[in-house]
């Protein structure tokens, strides 16, 4: 699908689950995340999607634990030594220091060619976020890693495991009944995950705040 909208619906589904360059059972990453702890109205409405699309084989619904926002990877576990990873959590609280706590809106799922999404309705807010985090990273190695460009801000509520019918997807979603859920995000995390049950699971290493009144 040719388009200039990033959250523009596809009518096909890939499986999200081929491994990655440098990925692999056992593989361990740190990542910058916001996490959906507390987040119920949000949950709500994941649920809700989640209900709808149970009776669909081609999609893995995210457990509600494992539900989250990713913004900008740091590396993996073996390749980022303690000290530099500490530094890195320093710098990065530092430039988040004065951010203020994020508020959205979520309400229309939308189809990504390896995984059904919820977009907030502020991108460019999630955007400027990251570009700190990356601000933060470069002041510690030099630049960051990942490239700038491409950052489509959402929440992801299942995985494509196969091909899919993006257009059938897009039908159950839109006859599915939703309230707009808001959240306000006041805390980043860095996580350690992996997927090595085709799902991202993770612990939390350090939470850095969005303080700014």
């Amino acid at each position: 699908m040719t388009t200039n909208d990033p959250y523009a619906d596809h009518a096909h589904m890939a499986n999200h689950w081929w491994w990655r360059p440098g990925w692999q059972v056992g593989t361990r990453f740190y990542a910058w995340h916001l996490t959906l702890d507390g987040q119920d109205e949000v949950h709500a409405l994941a649920d809700r999607y989640a209900e709808s699309l149970r009776n669909v084989p081609t999609l893995d619904p995210i457990p509600s634990r494992w539900r989250h926002m990713t913004l900008q990877g740091l590396g993996q576990v073996e390749d980022v030594d303690d000290h530099t990873r500490d530094s890195v959590i320093e710098a990065v609280s530092k430039r988040l220091r004065d951010m203020e706590p994020i508020r959205s809106t979520f309400s229309r799922a939308a189809v990504f060619r390896e995984a059904i999404a919820l977009p907030p309705n502020n991108p460019p807010s999630y955007a400027e976020l990251r570009r700190e985090i990356r601000a933060g990273l470069a002041d510690v190695l030099g630049v960051a890693p990942e490239a700038e460009a491409g950052f489509r801000a959402h929440v992801s509520l299942a995985y494509s495991n196969n091909d899919g019918d993006g257009l059938a997807i897009r039908q159950i979603l839109d006859s599915t009944g939703v309230v707009p859920a808001t959240a306000t995000f006041t805390t980043v995390s860095l996580i350690r995950m992996h997927r090595d049950n085709r799902m991202y699971e993770w612990e939390t290493v350090a939470e850095v705040q969005l303080t700014s009144t």
